[in-house]
């Protein structure tokens, strides 16, 4: 997610996020958030056909054109137990259109994380109007924005080789984690799709992430059996 979303979660939280615990930062917000299995299947669907279309995208050396992304915000409620994310909402990508984007990437995001964030299919940052929009249509749902979900793909094994040097997988890459903190919110994740063997199939890894004292502090996710049945999913274990 993007610096433009910070008005989308209690701002005042943004400037506390490096120098604060979870548990200070977050009060009492658990550290458990369980999908609801339609919004998540909506989400899945929409990031094995954005993979999908890579992999339709090859050359004849095998390395895809199109870098699949996958992105949306959660929304949902807390009871003190588990947060339940009951929505989620996609938004316009801006990442290749929006100057001041752009310039950001030029001016921020390439010097510090490196110079594969030059291709435009890198990053996924929504249109503040979009978020803003949906964070108006949940609010009269009863529904408050708990964080976003983005898709991560292999692309370390299958993108141009040029690209190939950062590994990638449920775990927040250090651009991950530096928009992670700029949104402070409360759940942030990350859902890994990997092509699977000779068949076609697709392997999904799942991990959930906020920011902490320092480090990153992973999060209980809990997924749906129905989803977990529907796809190949190799964790979190269900509990």
């Amino acid at each position: 997610m993007q610096n433009s979303q910070r008005a989308a979660r209690t701002t005042d939280l943004g400037t506390a996020a490096g120098r604060a615990g979870g548990a200070a930062l977050f009060g009492d917000l658990p550290a458990t958030a369980r999908l609801e299995a339609e919004p998540t299947r909506h989400f899945v669907s929409n990031a094995v056909q954005e993979y999908q279309k890579c992999l339709d995208s090859r050359d004849g050396n095998g390395v895809p054109a199109h870098l699949p992304r996958a992105s949306g915000l959660l929304f949902g409620q807390s009871d003190g137990v588990e947060i339940s994310i009951s929505d989620i909402e996609f938004v316009t990508n801006v990442r290749g259109s929006d100057e001041s984007v752009m310039a950001e990437f030029e001016k921020t995001i390439i010097p510090r994380f490196g110079d594969v964030y030059r291709n435009p299919g890198r990053g996924f940052w929504c249109d503040e109007k979009g978020v803003l929009q949906a964070i108006k249509k949940q609010y009269a749902r009863g529904l408050e924005l708990m964080g976003s979900i983005h898709s991560h793909p292999n692309w370390h094994e299958i993108g141009p080789p040029h690209e190939r040097y950062q590994k990638l997988s449920e775990n927040p890459t250090r651009m991950d984690e530096y928009l992670f903190r700029q949104s402070c919110w409360p759940v942030n994740i990350i859902w890994y799709i990997r092509g699977g063997d000779s068949s076609g199939g697709m392997v999904h890894r799942v991990a959930g992430w906020r920011p902490g004292a320092g480090q990153f502090e992973s999060l209980d996710i809990r997924i749906p059996a129905a989803i977990r049945g529907e796809f190949d999913i190799e964790s979190p274990s269900q509990r």
